[in-house]
């Protein structure tokens, strides 16, 4: 940023702060680091005037919702502060990017797309990592590989997925309040591919799992730190209201995959870039059997083992095709 930004879209950030009586108008440019004022131009300031005005009709007492304003989409989560209401946004994207855009390497993209996959596949990271533009490129990559039908239940709805992609659709709902209800109903719509947004309360988690169980393919993002603790974490949420050993069985049987990213600083000047990890529960019984019987901290070599081996196979691949 420089004292010349005077146009919302040149302003590269995280998260805006706006509405704040006193403090005023912040941003960060990624979770953790410095805050800073927004500069004064008065162009930018006519469009945060604007963007504030268009919060406020969206609001309607909700905590999290979405915003068209001037050309750009935004998720707005809301603050009840000391001073009043404090809108908080992330910038969405306008389209949805293929996985190879994303940089998912190509040896977990072939892993992705296996025309028997099924089960629970779980995106994780931390906030802001972009695990809802992955999810969604999972979603439309395997309709244009496999064709077929995909529903999603988002709110908000982040990502224009609804519609033709290849030779397979996808439609777009808004779950409501009883996200576990709406799953229900979804499940009995004919469609083998659901995406449901973030995946954060012990019914779901159980509801996604069976589900999975009956061959379905049920994608979802989790924050977790990396793909042993979004294990133990699915863990924690199922045994709220199951006991920890019918859990393990559940994770072990209905649990497919797990993709873990983060974000980190690219060469120089450039654009952050995406770390992948990938492991695939159902490729690996040694690993099932771990979960099976709660023994989570012996996964790591597991998940070491498996994408040394999917590197290798891939690279195998490509020096077969290139020989060809």
């Amino acid at each position: 940023m420089t004292d010349e930004t005077n146009m919302l879209h040149q302003l590269d950030f995280s998260y805006l702060y706006l509405g704040h009586a006193r403090i005023g108008d912040r941003f960060i440019n990624a979770p953790g680091t410095a805050v800073h004022p927004l500069p004064g131009h008065p162009q930018l300031q006519g469009e945060l005037h604007r963007l504030k005005d268009a919060c406020r009709r969206a609001w309607r007492g909700a905590t999290d919702f979405k915003v068209d304003c001037e050309g750009a989409s935004y998720r707005v989560s809301t603050m009840d502060t000391v001073d009043g209401e404090v809108f908080v946004l992330r910038r969405l994207h306008n389209k949805v990017a293929s996985l190879a855009e994303l940089g998912v390497p190509p040896a977990y993209i072939r892993q992705l797309m296996r025309r028997d996959l099924s089960g629970l596949v779980i995106v994780c990271g931390a906030p802001k990592a972009g695990k809802t533009a992955t999810a969604s490129a999972f979603v439309r990559e395997r309709l244009v590989a496999h064709g077929g039908i995909a529903l999603t239940a988002e709110d908000p709805i982040e990502l224009p997925l609804e519609g033709r992609h290849g030779d397979g659709v996808c439609y777009q709902t808004v779950p409501g309040t009883d996200r576990v209800a709406a799953l229900r109903a979804t499940l009995c719509l004919g469609a083998r591919m659901v995406y449901v947004g973030a995946l954060d309360d012990a019914p779901l988690a159980l509801e996604m799992l069976q589900a999975a169980l009956d061959g379905h393919l049920l994608i979802t993002t989790m924050r977790a730190d990396d793909i042993g603790r979004a294990v133990t974490r699915l863990h924690a949420l199922g045994t709220r209201v199951l006991d920890a050993a019918s859990m393990q069985g559940l994770i072990a049987d209905g649990l497919a995959g797990v993709l873990h990213q983060r974000l980190v600083p690219g060469a120089g000047a450039g654009p952050r870039k995406l770390e992948t990890q990938l492991f695939m529960l159902r490729d690996a019984q040694s690993a099932r059997n771990h979960v099976r019987h709660g023994r989570y901290d012996e996964l790591a070599t597991e998940i070491r083992q498996q994408m040394m081996s999917m590197i290798h196979s891939n690279a195998l691949a490509e020096r077969m095709g290139a020989t060809r």
